[in-house]
């Protein structure tokens, strides 16, 4: 069974994992500020998420990047 190609190119992923972690990072530092550090961790749990996904994506990983 031949395997499809992604919809979104390898570019627009890595991309877009980057603006996620950017911006939970941002909701948990925003968090952490007014006071409600339980928020806070979720956040920056969040975005260790996403961060781990821009390094598999760019290539920065343990694994090796996916195909194109």
């Amino acid at each position: 069974m031949p395997i499809s190609a992604p919809k979104t190119t390898l570019k627009e992923r890595t991309l877009d994992a980057d603006v996620r972690c950017s911006q939970w990072l941002a909701d948990g530092n925003e968090a952490r500020e007014s006071g409600d550090t339980a928020k806070a961790e979720k956040c920056y749990a969040k975005s260790q998420f996403w961060l781990d996904r821009y390094n598999l994506l760019a290539g920065k990983g343990e694994k090796p990047a996916p195909r194109q």
